[in-house]
């Protein structure tokens, strides 16, 4: 029996012959461990540097919009007083911008505000024609005013305007076109063309079966206008300064007779 027991064993040692790969593919799956954590490092640093960087793209994004945001409304506010006011409305009307998420403003949207004067409060799509114009154009030149371009193109603005709003779009760009302005307006209004600085037009040439361009210099008529004004300021100064002069030596011949 004790052999039996003796070759059963030594048949259960032979089957149980050790693989001698086992130790080369352990060490291969410790190298592969290792390039996993080295890998897995490399990827947290890399996110927590795209986050730092994004964080950090985020805060000067939010402080660009923010300051853009109140120097416009800002600004509009005071150009929309300026282009709304009048003898009868001295102070104007009143517009203004609101955003609908304070927090993150880049998940919502801006409202436009716009009050024409002695106008109750009411959503834009409910004001006129002209009244929208004017809202619309006051937003623009507020725009404009952060960050300037050599030119402002304007194309028929003036359309759903009457006369006198026209008159106040034009005063107030004369007033601007002195600072930081200069306006190409395409216009069918006559009150656009007496206030303008140049006229250009373009008509069809018939002889020639083509375009023609032709322009005019008003800035011109303006230095004549003021040279006349100033040489009748000077001509009634010197009517005044004579008449008394005449009135003097008269009395002083009368006296000494």
């Amino acid at each position: 029996q004790q052999f039996e027991k003796i070759e059963k064993l030594s048949g259960q040692i032979e089957s149980m012959s050790p693989n001698m790969k086992a130790s080369d593919a352990f060490d291969g799956v410790v190298c592969q461990l290792d390039q996993c954590n080295e890998d897995f490092t490399d990827a947290k640093n890399k996110s927590k540097k795209a986050t730092r960087h994004f964080e950090d793209i985020k805060r000067k994004r939010s402080k660009k919009f923010t300051g853009a945001y109140k120097h416009i409304a800002e600004s509009l506010e005071t150009i929309y007083k300026d282009m709304t006011r009048s003898s009868k409305h001295p102070l104007g009307g009143q517009a203004y911008l609101s955003l609908d998420d304070t927090e993150e403003p880049f998940s919502g949207g801006i409202k436009f505000t716009a009050m024409p004067p002695m106008k109750r409060y009411r959503d834009m799509e409910y004001l006129s024609g002209g009244e929208k114009t004017i809202a619309a154009l006051a937003l623009l030149f507020a725009i404009h005013s952060y960050r300037p371009a050599p030119f402002f193109v304007m194309d028929e603005v003036d359309a759903a305007l009457d006369n006198i709003n026209v008159l106040k779009l034009c005063n107030y760009m004369r007033r601007r076109s002195e600072k930081d302005l200069q306006c190409i307006v395409i216009s069918l209004k006559d009150v656009f063309y007496e206030q303008s600085q140049a006229l250009v037009g373009i008509c069809r040439d018939v002889s020639t079966n083509s375009s023609r361009t032709l322009t005019l210099d008003l800035a011109k008529f303006d230095k004549e206008d003021n040279e006349a004004t100033r040489s009748g300021h000077k001509r009634s100064r010197a009517s005044l300064s004579i008449g008394p002069r005449k009135r003097a030596s008269t009395s002083s011949t009368r006296s000494s007779q």
